[in-house]
């Protein structure tokens, strides 16, 4: 587990136990990031799956985004990622493992106040489509997986920089973590091309392919007062954008109320995929044992 708080980091390793080993690190940092695979390498001796889940975001409307603030959303989201795939990478090769990015649905789509978050990850959406080809080409056995999700309850709405005066809520339908976390795992062990997450996340996919311009007019409508819950926040609140903030959070944010616990539409894709990798299994053992005969 990487991550920059230690009160998180620990109380994260005290409630998984066993094995868990937490690394106080910045994955902005490329040096930060090869620091945590060797201590990994001399823990375990090896690396099966790497997980690059790291995210910051700012609510601010593009035109008014401080140079700053961009630069660290790029700097965690998406080069964050790639520090972690160049890091990880020769690790991976030998263990012929797989490299999951945790991105969003919103990498196919930019919504009002999340300029920087949304160009983050569509910039990492484009830059594991090259490197899934390069793979390919070369023949370096790791697998890429990228996880769309839809909108979680997580305590990020709750540290995130914002400048809207109101409390940041994800765009329903939202859902507790753990669908979602037994999606990523799916990619670990069965590497998924892209995975969306959530009812709400394929039909945003679906909606920018059919009609982008339908898109605008339904964010021009909800984009602003759908990311919020309308409860006054003040500006300038803290925030976990440059530093990590003191304590630990959990895995779930104050949305538990109105959250799903499970998505039917994943958990339907998902069994399509086992269910297609049993046939196409079946079908090469009896070829193989038809050409035994």
């Amino acid at each position: 587990m990487v991550a920059r708080g230690d009160d998180a980091l620990a109380a994260t390793a005290a409630e998984l136990g066993g094995p868990a080993h937490a690394v106080e690190a910045d994955v902005s940092s490329l040096d930060s990031c090869r620091r945590v695979v060797d201590e990994v390498l001399g823990r375990f001796g090896r690396i099966d799956t790497f997980c690059a889940n790291a995210m910051v975001t700012v609510y601010r409307e593009a035109r008014e985004l401080e140079a700053d603030e961009l630069r660290r959303v790029i700097d965690v989201n998406f080069l964050g990622a790639v520090n972690a795939y160049w890091a990880a990478l020769p690790a991976l090769t030998e263990s012929r493992g797989a490299f999951v990015h945790v991105s969003s649905a919103l990498a196919y789509r930019g919504i009002p106040l999340q300029a920087a978050y949304c160009s983050s990850k569509a910039a990492g959406r484009a830059f594991f489509e090259s490197a899934r080809v390069e793979h390919a080409k070369h023949g370096i056995p790791v697998d890429i997986s990228l996880v769309l999700p839809g909108a979680i309850n997580t305590p990020q709405f709750n540290t995130a920089r914002q400048y809207v005066g109101k409390q940041p809520q994800p765009v329903p339908p939202i859902y507790e973590p753990e669908p979602f976390a037994e999606a990523v795992v799916h990619c670990f062990r069965r590497p998924v091309r892209e995975l969306p997450v959530g009812w709400g996340a394929q039909k945003l996919l679906w909606g920018q392919k059919l009609s982008p311009r339908a898109g605008d007019l339904v964010l021009r409508r909800t984009g602003w007062d759908g990311q919020h819950t309308g409860e006054d926040k003040p500006i300038g609140s803290p925030d976990n954008l440059f530093s990590p903030l003191p304590g630990d959070r959990g895995a779930r944010g104050r949305f538990s109320a109105q959250a799903r616990e499970s998505t039917l539409w994943t958990s339907i894709r998902l069994r399509r995929l086992l269910l297609g990798a049993a046939v196409a299994g079946a079908a090469l053992a009896r070829l193989g044992s038809t050409k035994s005969r």
